[in-house]
Protein backbone atom coordinates (compact mmCIF):
# COMPACT_ATOMS: atom_id res chain seq x y z
CA UNK A 1 0.00 0.00 0.00
CA UNK A 2 1.37 3.55 -1.11
CA UNK A 3 1.40 6.36 1.40
CA UNK A 4 -0.99 8.04 -0.25
CA UNK A 5 -3.59 4.95 -0.36
CA UNK A 6 -2.60 4.50 3.37
CA UNK A 7 -3.66 7.79 4.37
CA UNK A 8 -6.85 7.13 3.77
CA UNK A 9 -7.25 3.60 4.70
CA UNK A 10 -5.99 4.52 8.29
CA UNK A 11 -8.85 6.77 8.78
CA UNK A 12 -11.56 4.55 7.18
CA UNK A 13 -15.18 3.83 8.50
CA UNK A 14 -17.70 2.75 6.86
CA UNK A 15 -21.00 4.40 8.05
CA UNK A 16 -23.17 2.09 6.48
CA UNK A 17 -22.51 -0.39 9.60
CA UNK A 18 -24.91 0.37 12.48
CA UNK A 19 -22.15 1.71 14.68
CA UNK A 20 -20.87 3.84 11.96
CA UNK A 21 -21.55 7.21 13.57
CA UNK A 22 -20.01 6.22 16.60
CA UNK A 23 -16.82 4.98 15.46
CA UNK A 24 -16.79 8.16 12.86
CA UNK A 25 -17.07 10.41 15.88
CA UNK A 26 -14.11 8.67 17.90
CA UNK A 27 -11.69 8.93 14.72
CA UNK A 28 -13.14 12.39 14.38
CA UNK A 29 -12.55 13.18 17.99
CA UNK A 30 -8.98 11.43 18.03
CA UNK A 31 -6.98 12.35 14.71
CA UNK A 32 -9.61 15.03 13.57
CA UNK A 33 -9.87 13.38 10.15
CA UNK A 34 -12.63 10.68 8.88
CA UNK A 35 -12.62 9.22 5.47
CA UNK A 36 -15.72 6.66 3.91
CA UNK A 37 -16.58 5.51 0.87
CA UNK A 38 -20.02 4.77 -1.25
CA UNK A 39 -21.46 8.30 -1.76
CA UNK A 40 -21.98 8.49 -4.97
CA UNK A 41 -24.46 11.28 -5.85
CA UNK A 42 -25.49 14.71 -4.72
CA UNK A 43 -28.48 13.57 -2.55
CA UNK A 44 -26.81 11.08 -0.77
CA UNK A 45 -24.29 13.75 -0.21
CA UNK A 46 -27.04 15.92 1.63
CA UNK A 47 -28.38 12.82 3.59
CA UNK A 48 -24.80 11.73 4.72
CA UNK A 49 -24.68 15.34 6.07
CA UNK A 50 -27.52 15.46 7.69
CA UNK A 51 -26.28 12.65 9.83
CA UNK A 52 -23.04 14.14 10.76
CA UNK A 53 -23.82 18.26 10.71
CA UNK A 54 -25.93 20.95 10.51
CA UNK A 55 -24.82 22.80 7.16
CA UNK A 56 -23.89 25.94 7.32
CA UNK A 57 -24.67 29.05 4.77
CA UNK A 58 -22.00 29.86 2.53
CA UNK A 59 -21.10 31.90 -0.60
CA UNK A 60 -20.70 29.72 -3.20
CA UNK A 61 -23.21 26.81 -1.68
CA UNK A 62 -26.54 25.98 -2.75
CA UNK A 63 -29.55 25.43 -0.62
CA UNK A 64 -29.29 22.31 0.35
CA UNK A 65 -25.72 23.16 1.70
CA UNK A 66 -23.99 21.78 -1.09
CA UNK A 67 -20.87 23.40 -3.19
CA UNK A 68 -19.71 22.33 -6.37
CA UNK A 69 -15.90 22.42 -6.42
CA UNK A 70 -14.31 22.19 -10.17
CA UNK A 71 -12.08 24.40 -12.25
CA UNK A 72 -14.23 27.85 -13.34
CA UNK A 73 -11.67 29.05 -15.25
CA UNK A 74 -11.18 33.05 -14.85
CA UNK A 75 -13.70 32.80 -11.86
CA UNK A 76 -10.32 31.56 -9.43
CA UNK A 77 -7.93 34.73 -10.40
CA UNK A 78 -10.21 36.29 -8.05
CA UNK A 79 -8.57 36.44 -4.21
CA UNK A 80 -10.50 34.46 -2.67
CA UNK A 81 -12.09 32.17 -5.57
CA UNK A 82 -8.74 29.62 -5.43
CA UNK A 83 -10.16 26.68 -5.33
CA UNK A 84 -12.65 26.85 -7.94
CA UNK A 85 -8.96 26.83 -10.03
CA UNK A 86 -7.13 24.00 -11.47
CA UNK A 87 -3.58 25.20 -9.33
CA UNK A 88 -1.95 23.83 -6.62
CA UNK A 89 -4.15 25.14 -3.23
CA UNK A 90 -2.37 25.59 -0.01
CA UNK A 91 -3.42 23.80 2.70
CA UNK A 92 -5.65 25.96 4.96
CA UNK A 93 -9.23 26.90 7.32
CA UNK A 94 -12.47 27.24 5.39
CA UNK A 95 -14.08 30.10 6.30
CA UNK A 96 -10.94 31.78 8.39
CA UNK A 97 -12.56 35.42 7.92
CA UNK A 98 -15.08 34.35 10.30
CA UNK A 99 -14.70 34.82 14.25
CA UNK A 100 -16.17 31.01 14.38
CA UNK A 101 -15.34 29.30 11.41
CA UNK A 102 -17.19 25.81 11.03
CA UNK A 103 -16.38 23.02 13.03
CA UNK A 104 -16.51 20.48 10.28
CA UNK A 105 -15.71 20.31 6.33
CA UNK A 106 -17.42 17.18 4.10
CA UNK A 107 -15.51 16.97 0.64
CA UNK A 108 -16.76 13.97 -0.94
CA UNK A 109 -15.52 13.25 -5.07
CA UNK A 110 -17.29 12.67 -7.85
CA UNK A 111 -15.07 13.13 -10.42
CA UNK A 112 -11.16 12.72 -9.85
CA UNK A 113 -8.98 15.04 -12.13
CA UNK A 114 -7.18 13.44 -15.41
CA UNK A 115 -4.01 14.09 -13.53
CA UNK A 116 -3.25 15.34 -9.98
CA UNK A 117 -5.69 16.89 -8.49
CA UNK A 118 -5.43 14.83 -5.01
CA UNK A 119 -6.45 16.62 -1.61
CA UNK A 120 -4.49 17.13 0.97
CA UNK A 121 -4.81 17.21 4.51
CA UNK A 122 -2.38 18.83 7.50
CA UNK A 123 -3.01 17.62 11.26
CA UNK A 124 -2.68 21.17 12.86
CA UNK A 125 -1.99 19.33 15.93
CA UNK A 126 1.33 17.88 14.39
CA UNK A 127 2.33 21.32 13.75
CA UNK A 128 2.27 22.62 16.48
CA UNK A 129 4.34 19.70 18.43
CA UNK A 130 7.07 20.09 15.04
CA UNK A 131 7.44 23.58 15.98
CA UNK A 132 7.47 23.29 19.39
CA UNK A 133 10.32 20.95 19.19
CA UNK A 134 12.28 23.68 17.17
CA UNK A 135 11.67 27.29 19.49
CA UNK A 136 9.75 28.14 21.93
CA UNK A 137 9.71 31.59 20.29
CA UNK A 138 8.55 30.50 17.26
CA UNK A 139 5.19 29.34 18.62
CA UNK A 140 4.65 32.17 20.99
CA UNK A 141 4.77 34.45 17.38
CA UNK A 142 2.14 32.01 15.74
CA UNK A 143 0.39 32.15 19.45
CA UNK A 144 0.58 36.41 19.93
CA UNK A 145 -3.63 37.25 19.60
CA UNK A 146 -4.68 39.90 17.10
CA UNK A 147 -1.27 39.36 14.81
CA UNK A 148 -2.99 37.72 11.74
CA UNK A 149 -5.99 39.29 9.62
CA UNK A 150 -7.68 36.40 7.91
CA UNK A 151 -9.89 37.92 5.00
CA UNK A 152 -10.80 41.42 4.26
CA UNK A 153 -11.71 42.77 6.14
CA UNK A 154 -11.72 39.56 7.94
CA UNK A 155 -10.59 38.59 11.31
CA UNK A 156 -8.17 39.42 13.46
CA UNK A 157 -6.74 36.37 15.40
CA UNK A 158 -3.16 33.87 15.28
CA UNK A 159 -2.61 30.91 13.79
CA UNK A 160 -3.31 28.98 16.91
CA UNK A 161 -5.66 30.32 18.92
CA UNK A 162 -6.16 29.06 22.81
CA UNK A 163 -9.92 27.54 23.74
CA UNK A 164 -11.56 28.00 26.88
CA UNK A 165 -10.82 24.01 27.90
CA UNK A 166 -7.15 24.50 27.70
CA UNK A 167 -7.19 22.56 23.70
CA UNK A 168 -5.49 24.88 21.07
CA UNK A 169 -7.64 25.97 17.44
CA UNK A 170 -5.39 26.43 14.06
CA UNK A 171 -6.48 28.70 11.70
CA UNK A 172 -4.44 29.98 8.44
CA UNK A 173 -4.51 30.83 4.99
CA UNK A 174 -2.28 31.42 2.17
CA UNK A 175 -4.07 32.82 -0.54
CA UNK A 176 -3.16 36.67 -0.58
CA UNK A 177 -6.08 37.67 1.74
CA UNK A 178 -3.93 36.90 4.97
CA UNK A 179 -1.90 39.68 6.54
CA UNK A 180 0.88 38.27 9.19
CA UNK A 181 2.12 41.27 11.43
CA UNK A 182 5.85 41.62 12.97
CA UNK A 183 7.11 39.12 14.87
CA UNK A 184 4.27 36.52 12.96
CA UNK A 185 6.02 36.92 9.42
CA UNK A 186 8.65 36.09 10.48
CA UNK A 187 8.00 32.62 11.75
CA UNK A 188 5.77 32.11 7.98
CA UNK A 189 8.75 30.20 6.83
CA UNK A 190 9.15 27.75 9.55
CA UNK A 191 5.52 26.81 9.43
CA UNK A 192 5.07 26.36 5.88
CA UNK A 193 7.95 23.99 6.12
CA UNK A 194 6.23 22.41 9.42
CA UNK A 195 3.12 22.03 6.83
CA UNK A 196 5.14 20.78 4.49
CA UNK A 197 6.38 17.89 6.88
CA UNK A 198 3.07 16.52 7.73
CA UNK A 199 1.22 16.69 4.35
CA UNK A 200 -1.34 13.79 3.61
CA UNK A 201 -2.66 12.84 0.45
CA UNK A 202 -6.16 11.40 -0.32
CA UNK A 203 -6.20 10.19 -3.67
CA UNK A 204 -9.85 10.66 -3.04
CA UNK A 205 -11.76 8.16 -5.98
CA UNK A 206 -15.60 8.43 -7.32
CA UNK A 207 -17.61 7.82 -4.34
CA UNK A 208 -15.16 8.62 -1.68
CA UNK A 209 -14.60 11.49 1.14
CA UNK A 210 -13.36 12.50 4.35
CA UNK A 211 -15.11 14.83 7.26
CA UNK A 212 -12.07 16.78 9.09
CA UNK A 213 -11.89 18.98 11.93
CA UNK A 214 -11.86 22.72 10.54
CA UNK A 215 -10.73 23.83 13.48
CA UNK A 216 -7.44 20.80 13.58
CA UNK A 217 -6.89 20.35 10.24
CA UNK A 218 -6.29 22.25 7.12
CA UNK A 219 -7.21 20.59 3.86
CA UNK A 220 -5.90 21.70 0.12
CA UNK A 221 -5.51 20.20 -2.72
CA UNK A 222 -2.62 19.32 -5.81
CA UNK A 223 -2.51 21.22 -9.21
CA UNK A 224 -4.72 19.43 -11.49
CA UNK A 225 -5.17 18.83 -15.26
CA UNK A 226 -8.77 17.62 -16.96
CA UNK A 227 -12.29 17.75 -15.07
CA UNK A 228 -12.50 17.43 -11.57
CA UNK A 229 -15.70 17.75 -9.52
CA UNK A 230 -15.85 17.45 -5.69
CA UNK A 231 -19.21 18.16 -3.62
CA UNK A 232 -18.37 20.14 -0.11
CA UNK A 233 -20.54 20.69 2.61
CA UNK A 234 -19.42 22.89 5.93
CA UNK A 235 -21.11 23.06 8.96
CA UNK A 236 -20.97 22.34 12.58
CA UNK A 237 -21.37 18.83 14.53
CA UNK A 238 -25.11 17.20 15.01
CA UNK A 239 -26.03 17.33 18.83
CA UNK A 240 -25.21 14.12 19.26
CA UNK A 241 -21.64 14.85 18.94
CA UNK A 242 -19.42 16.00 21.22
CA UNK A 243 -16.41 17.34 19.51
CA UNK A 244 -13.65 18.74 21.61
CA UNK A 245 -12.13 22.32 20.26
CA UNK A 246 -9.25 21.60 18.19
CA UNK A 247 -6.62 19.27 19.97
CA UNK A 248 -4.62 18.95 23.31
CA UNK A 249 -0.88 20.45 22.95
CA UNK A 250 1.15 17.26 23.21
CA UNK A 251 4.61 16.02 22.03
CA UNK A 252 4.83 14.74 18.13
CA UNK A 253 4.89 11.03 19.90
CA UNK A 254 1.48 11.77 21.51
CA UNK A 255 -0.57 13.61 18.22
CA UNK A 256 -3.52 10.68 17.85
CA UNK A 257 -4.02 10.00 21.50
CA UNK A 258 -7.24 8.37 21.45
CA UNK A 259 -10.88 9.86 22.84
CA UNK A 260 -14.50 9.12 22.12
CA UNK A 261 -16.73 11.58 20.94
CA UNK A 262 -19.93 10.77 20.00
CA UNK A 263 -22.93 10.10 22.83
CA UNK A 264 -24.05 6.33 22.29
CA UNK A 265 -27.71 5.65 22.28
Amino acid sequence: MTVEHEAFASHYVSLANSDGLVRAAAMLSRDGLVTFDGVHDRQSVVELASRLLTAREHRDAAADGVTMIADRGSVADRLGYAGFGAGELEPHTDSSALAQPPRLVMLVCVQPADCGGESSVVDGAAVYADLGGRSSDLLQALKQPGTVRFGDPGYWGSVFEPTVDGRLTIRLRLDGLEHFTSPVVEAVPALRAAISRHVRVLPLQPGQGYLLDNWRMLHGRRGFRGSRLMYRVLGDPVTSCVLPSGFMPRSLSMVGASSDGWDRP
